[in-house]
């Protein structure tokens, strides 16, 4: 998984930012902390092969042994997953990590939710970060929307922190499928307050920040999204909680 590390977000904007929209009561405050990591990206087709001897992901060829990047599919739908039995979603299998000092929490989608549970430990290092991911099938390209929406709720004990990341090729390693070439290649993020109650929040691409990429990359690229990944930010006491989030779509 790509290492998102921290810096003013994941190094982000604190809460409810350009373009972010959210609702309800929360347990953590509005800013944003150091950026965890991202998983893995979701695989694309075989690759293909052309008479010059070159080859590319996708299936695409090249001429006179080159190789070319396939493009990311358009998003087929607006639905990510509603993490219902046996209903077509984007996504695979939920990834989960923490700083090197903490616990990583769980995630489980048996209850047609995705359902995160915190208990980190206390925090030994300046860093500390907790998260949960959805790696998508194949590399997506969902220019045709302006961001992510999702139903959440849930409780955080005080000092943590909660933000979100669509995170796209130019924000990951090429070891997770993205580009990124930089030191530091980690995704933008942006701050929002957790709900009590369930609770619609949108994030526009557009109100991400921060981030680690390569010189001149966009915040976030629309046309090659690898995931999406809720993040908790803790604190020196450690973060204890539940996050439930259901329905999450482009917007």
């Amino acid at each position: 998984m790509t290492e998102i590390r921290k810096r003013a977000f994941v190094g982000i904007v604190g809460l409810v930012s350009a373009g972010l929209l959210s609702v309800g009561c929360s347990s953590s405050n509005n800013t944003t902390g150091t950026g965890g990591s991202s998983g893995s990206a979701g695989t694309s087709g075989s690759a293909g092969t052309n008479g010059g001897g070159g080859t590319n992901g996708g299936g695409n060829t090249t001429g006179a042994g080159g190789t070319t990047v396939a493009a990311c599919v358009a998003a087929p739908a607006a639905l990510i997953t509603d993490f219902g039995t046996g209903s077509t979603a984007q996504v695979g299998t939920p990834y989960k990590g923490a700083a090197a000092s903490l616990t990583a929490p769980t995630a489980d989608t048996s209850s047609g939710a995705l359902v995160m549970t915190f208990a980190t430990g206390a925090a030994t290092a300046t860093d500390n970060y907790a998260y949960v991911g959805l790696p998508f099938n194949a590399c997506v390209d969902a220019s045709a929307y302006t961001g992510v929406k999702f139903n959440i709720t849930g409780t955080l004990s005080t000092g943590c922190t909660i933000q979100f990341s669509t995170v796209d090729k130019e924000h990951s390693t090429t070891a997770n499928g993205g580009t990124c070439a930089a030191t530091s290649c980690y995704a933008s993020a942006a701050a929002f307050t957790l709900p009590a109650t369930a609770t619609d929040v949108t994030v526009a691409f557009a109100s991400q920040t921060g981030g680690g990429a390569d010189t001149g990359a966009a915040v976030v690229d629309p046309t090659e999204i690898l995931n999406v990944q809720w993040q908790i930010n803790v604190p020196t006491a450690g973060c204890t909680g539940t996050v439930t989030v259901t329905n999450v779509t482009f917007n």
